[in-house]
């Protein structure tokens, strides 16, 4: 598989704890640096989230604002149509799990929920088979295509 090729978010001294929680966010305080390894940054582009050491700690969409990077991954991997299918697939299990997929009783329920599904600026729901599809960030509405295909 092709390594993708992304910039670097170097954070402060100490602004990993959060992320070392499981946080999936980096705020815009907590960066000292960006190494651009390639063209400039862009809205939505992949970035590693590093220390100030230079040790991974997550990957995720880069936005500009006071939510700087919304994590995906906490682990170095390639963020493409498979990790979409795969990340999909993990939430409507759990939506099957609750019951929520083909119960008679209703014909919505909310298949993404955002950072709560390890998608952050992501909501899909689902109406009567449709799904319904919110990007509440760049990156995300950058990955709409994947999303549907997924």
């Amino acid at each position: 598989m092709k390594q993708q090729k992304i910039a670097s978010v170097h954070l402060r001294r100490g602004k990993e704890e959060s992320l070392e929680r499981r946080h999936p966010w980096v705020f815009s305080g907590a960066i000292e640096r960006i190494s651009e390894n390639i063209a400039p940054l862009a809205e939505g582009d992949l970035v590693d989230v590093v220390t100030k050491q230079g040790d991974f700690i997550a990957r995720g969409h880069w936005q500009i604002g006071s939510i700087a990077v919304r994590v995906l991954s906490f682990e170095r991997e390639d963020i493409d149509q498979a990790w979409w299918n795969r990340r999909i697939r993990e939430a409507k299990g759990v939506r099957e799990a609750l019951g929520l997929v083909g119960n008679t009783s209703t014909t919505c329920y909310r298949l993404i929920h955002g950072e709560g599904d390890l998608l952050p600026g992501l909501v899909v729901d689902i109406y009567e088979g449709n799904a319904v599809v919110q990007c509440h960030s760049v990156g995300m509405y950058r990955s709409r295509q994947a999303i549907a295909e997924a």
